[in-house]
């Protein structure tokens, strides 16, 4: 619910619970991607819940921690994806 950031079904600060779960199942197969959406939505709440409010925006750290600091628990380790060892290049005799 702009330009509140809460929750159209629970009333929650958006992203609640349920969103949260609701993005990383959509976004399963591209994470940079939902880091990038939620970027994204990072900036407009920032900008939307200042026109509202000067005094009660919120500060920086807390509005990162809502958008963007919860998805990389979501996540495997970058070092779980498949290595590939195998040069392009014929190896020298």
């Amino acid at each position: 619910m702009r330009p509140l950031w809460l929750c159209r079904r629970c009333g929650q600060p958006w992203p609640c619970g349920a969103a949260k779960l609701a993005l990383v199942t959509q976004y399963r197969e591209m994470p940079v991607s939902l880091f990038l959406y939620l970027a994204s939505r990072l900036h407009d709440a920032i900008d939307d819940l200042h026109l509202l409010n000067p005094s009660v925006t919120g500060s920086g750290p807390e509005l990162f921690g809502r958008f963007l600091g919860w998805p990389d628990r979501s996540y495997p380790a970058a070092t779980s994806a498949p290595r590939v060892d195998q040069s392009p290049w014929p190896s020298s005799p």
